[in-house]
């Protein structure tokens, strides 16, 4: 026998053409895990939606970020939270954040560097160009899954860096609301 489904207080999902639906990204902050998990000023209620409570944000709480600055029209950058579930009744959710950097400089090399570190778990703040924000990797960790660097062939080409954040959650990511958003770097 089947788990039961409560939709009682679930509501209609309702298409409107007055949302806004661009695709892209056009914030994205990192911080290591460990820092929020030590912090009262960030929690989420029943259906995932996060209040930073601290008047002055959470990075004068003393959680470093970083601000990952990418080409927001290189046509590759992008968040994707896939939640599969299977029919023994395990699951998970997979978060990705893909990001591309221009110019293999020696700087954003060493940068990479360090957001690539074996056994790290960070913390993604992001913001869509659709207008939402989004709290990923806040359970159990974002991990760098590639950094893949390229030069190019031809003109037209990039010499760039691109960068594949990856987490394996038990739920799809956390939601904030823009005024909490504009809390964290704050």
């Amino acid at each position: 026998m089947g788990c039961t489904v409560d939709f009682s207080s679930t509501t209609d999902i309702a298409y409107s053409c007055d949302q806004l639906s661009t695709g892209g990204l056009k914030t994205v902050h990192i911080c290591d895990k460990g820092q929020l998990d030590g912090i009262a000023e960030l929690s989420f209620d029943t259906d995932g939606v996060g209040t930073v409570s601290s008047a002055t944000g959470l990075a004068t709480s003393g959680v470093d970020l970083v601000t990952l600055g990418f080409n927001n029209k290189d046509g590759f950058s992008n968040f994707t939270d896939v939640k599969t579930l299977n029919a023994d009744g395990s699951g998970s959710a997979v978060p990705t954040i893909q990001l591309e950097f221009i110019r293999m400089s020696p700087t954003l090399r060493t940068k990479l560097e360090t957001i690539a570190r074996p056994g790290a778990e960070l913390v993604a703040f992001v913001e869509t160009a659709a207008g939402t924000y989004h709290v990923v990797g806040y359970d159990f960790g974002l991990y760098a899954g590639t950094v893949d660097g390229a030069s190019g062939v031809a003109r037209t080409d990039k010499n760039r860096y691109q960068l594949t954040l990856v987490g394996d959650e038990n739920v799809l990511s956390y939601t904030l609301d823009e005024t909490n958003f504009n809390k964290v770097n704050a």
